[in-house]
């Protein structure tokens, strides 16, 4: 059962990647945000370019590229030893990480610049999707491990 859930990790990680990859494209000027450019709310100019697009110098959307790609990277070796719980920890612990860094983002979206990046927004369910279905993997592999040594 836990074996058919890690293709679905490495797709939503993929997805995520590409996500993040056309963001950071459209922050450093090379892709048009227009098709997400809709009004003074949902404004990917406003979030992807603005004042927070960047933390300590480096801009959001590269964290997001890199981030993803360490779950891409995680994923590819857990479908090649998916009964290494191990990958699963680190699978777990990144995705709730990059939870944590997209809830602080989505805070700022919407108390601080009162503006939403469909770009952004679909990052966030992808890594949403990732947590959940992690904590699913992580579930199941503790509870066939422990039936297994019964």
């Amino acid at each position: 059962m836990s074996a058919r859930i890690i293709p679905w990790i490495l797709a939503a990680s993929l997805l995520g990647l590409a996500i993040s990859s056309y963001s950071f494209l459209h922050n450093r000027g090379f892709t048009s945000g227009s098709f997400c450019t809709i009004n003074e709310t949902v404004n990917c100019d406003v979030v992807n370019k603005g004042a927070y697009s960047t933390v300590v110098g480096i801009p959001v959307a590269l964290v997001g590229v890199l981030g993803y790609g360490f779950l891409v990277l995680a994923s590819i070796l857990k479908v090649r030893a998916p009964h290494d719980r191990q990958l699963t920890r680190v699978l777990l612990i990144a995705s709730v990480l990059g939870l944590a860094f997209s809830l602080y983002l989505t805070s700022l979206e919407a108390f601080v610049l009162h503006a939403w990046c469909l770009l952004c927004v679909s990052s966030q369910i992808m890594i949403i999707l990732i947590v959940i279905l992690t904590s699913y993997l992580t579930y199941h592999e503790s509870y066939d491990h422990r039936i297994s040594q019964s």
